[in-house]
């Protein structure tokens, strides 16, 4: 069990302030990353409901006649790019964030955050985003390794993240068959 927290007695200070304050600086980066992965998902796929929506309303409301097919078609291209874009948008956010989580981790494993437990419990403390001690090992031992197992880890809003992206560049590549089949179709 970790030793329990206590006020620093007179003198050295328990956590070297330096330190204290690059972890806070982490903290700070890790929130600001979250918040822009955020709105750039937000951002896309607001513009990707619009695009699909047109393209669906195209394809239902709408004769498939050939300059509708070659609008459908255009579409389809444009919705494969920002869906693409959005996507290497999201992967590199997630690849900043990892890097600023391992670091923060590694700030708290140095400063003793996941040794020293709350008096009474086995809540060490380690702060939001928290990773496992057993996971920072495997930080340690390499970082990049990790880092790139992580981007798109099982259980992660990431993961589901990039199957709806993938989703979508699936929905529009079929919309655009549908305006290839129209526009190559004979007798129309």
């Amino acid at each position: 069990m970790g030793e329990p927290i206590r006020k620093p007695e007179a003198g050295p200070e328990r956590f070297d302030q330096q330190r204290l304050e690059i972890w806070r600086e982490a903290m700070a980066h890790l929130r600001h990353l979250s918040d822009d992965l955020w709105k750039a998902l937000r951002t896309f796929l607001t513009l990707n409901a619009i695009l699909l929506f047109t393209v669906v309303g195209l394809v239902v409301l709408l004769p498939l006649n050939r300059g509708i097919a070659f609008l459908l078609a255009l579409l389809s291209v444009f919705g494969v790019l920002l869906t693409l874009i959005s996507r290497f948008i999201l992967k590199r956010h997630r690849i900043y964030y990892l890097q600023m989580l391992a670091k923060k981790s590694l700030i708290e494993e140095e400063l003793g955050f996941y040794g020293t437990k709350l008096a009474g419990t086995e809540t060490d403390l380690a702060f939001p985003w928290r990773l496992t001690p057993e996971v920072v090992a495997e930080i340690k031992q390499n970082c990049e390794a990790w880092i790139q197992k992580s981007v798109r880890a099982k259980g992660t809003i990431a993961r589901a993240q990039f199957l709806l992206y993938e989703t979508l560049m699936a929905l529009y590549c079929l919309a655009f068959l549908v305006a290839l089949v129209r526009l190559f179709r004979r007798g129309g």
